[in-house]
């Protein structure tokens, strides 16, 4: 209610009013001053010159000069007071606008001082709900956002160079160890082997960084239109010699009705958060196991069972290279196989739950905007 608009308006209405006011009483107080020594002037001139009754010719006379005095004086005196109205009213603005304005100048300094170091700090500007406490509050907010994101990017670059450094040690133990002057052929081929199998790590692990670096940085485009029931037929389809490898059986079930509803989506970054989904349940699974993908009007979810998954911890693994204990994989993975999962799905405003199943595995599901 009392904003900057309403204060300064209410400020400025009283001042003029009181200004004006000042004028106009000014203004009669000299002018009546000055009718009273025009007409005492009058009457001492009419003594000394003794003269007998005033005539009605002496009367207009002196009523014409009492006026045009009059006229003069206000007209001198007007001039006066609105000059000193105006000088008044300037300074009355100039402590108003100085007082009301002051937070921005904290805002401003508060601004230029926070950098990377010291995102912690905050405005927090007291006193009246106005336009500058909830710009305010609109900024410290903003440094909230800003804070979160420079703490998840610096955990994520020291845990990426963890595991970076990672196969790369082992890379080179390998040459030190299995290259060894008198080295024989096996000694070659299980070093070469080595080599290899770290190098599609490192390999995979890069591609997995520069997928969430995309995904992250948001859609470029407005996208197109997408089938999930024949994305998911493609991506169960493609993975079941994984699948069987695994010992587990991938299962797509569409409980949509006809006709078919399509998303709006990035089909690259949505093909690669389906496949990181199926991927990581069968990776992740245990042999005779099952993974099913159900499909309907809402989204999609990903089933599977497996090791038992800690209720608590569930939610926590689309954090980058957060891996649950119980859940052990061959390897393959870069350990940001959710972490990738949850940016794709945050980029597109598609909503994300992970929960653990009471019987062992994880139950993801994505609830999608429909085209």
């Amino acid at each position: 209610m009392w904003s900057i608009r309403a204060r300064t308006a209410l400020v400025f209405a009283l001042a003029a009013m009181a200004l004006a006011t000042g004028v106009v009483v000014f203004t009669n107080v000299m002018s009546l001053a000055g009718v009273g020594a025009v007409s005492s002037v009058a009457v001492e001139r009419e003594e000394s010159e003794g003269s007998g009754p005033t005539t009605s010719a002496t009367e207009g006379t002196t009523a014409a000069t009492v006026v045009s005095v009059v006229a003069v004086r206000q007209w001198r005196w007007s001039a006066v007071g609105v000059t000193g109205a105006g000088v008044l009213a300037g300074g009355l603005g100039w402590l108003v606008s100085r007082r009301m304005l002051r937070p921005i100048d904290r805002i401003t300094a508060t601004a230029n001082r926070i950098t990377a170091s010291n995102l912690h700090e905050r405005i927090d500007l007291g006193g009246p709900d106005d336009e500058l406490r909830r710009l305010s509050r609109t900024v410290d907010d903003l440094l909230d956002r800003m804070e979160t994101a420079f703490e998840s990017q610096r955990r994520f670059v020291a845990q990426a160079s963890h595991e970076l450094r990672t196969p790369l040690a082992v890379q080179r133990a390998a040459v030190q160890i299995g290259l060894h002057e008198h080295a024989g052929p096996e000694e070659l081929w299980a070093t070469r082997e080595e080599l290899l199998a770290q190098n599609r790590r490192t390999e995979h692990l890069v591609e997995s960084l520069l997928v969430l670096a995309e995904a992250d940085r948001g859609l470029t485009d407005a996208g197109s239109a997408i089938d999930l029931r024949a994305l998911a037929d493609e991506v169960t389809t493609a993975l079941a010699e994984t699948g069987r490898e695994h010992e587990v059986t991938l299962t797509h079930t569409a409980r949509s009705e006809p006709p078919v509803r399509c998303v709006t989506g990035e089909p690259t970054l949505v093909r690669q958060l389906l496949t990181n989904l199926v991927g990581n349940a069968v990776e992740y699974n245990e042999p005779g196991g099952f993974v099913l993908v159900v499909t309907d009007d809402r989204g999609f979810m990903v089933e599977n069972s497996g090791p038992a998954v800690p209720r608590e911890i569930a939610p926590l693994l689309v954090e980058p290279f957060r891996r649950c204990p119980s859940r052990v994989g061959s390897g393959r993975h870069s350990g940001l196989g959710l972490s990738i999962v949850a940016s794709i799905a945050q980029a597109h405003g598609w909503q994300l739950a992970i929960a653990a199943r009471d019987d062992g595995g994880l139950r993801v599901r994505v609830d999608v905007s429909p085209l």
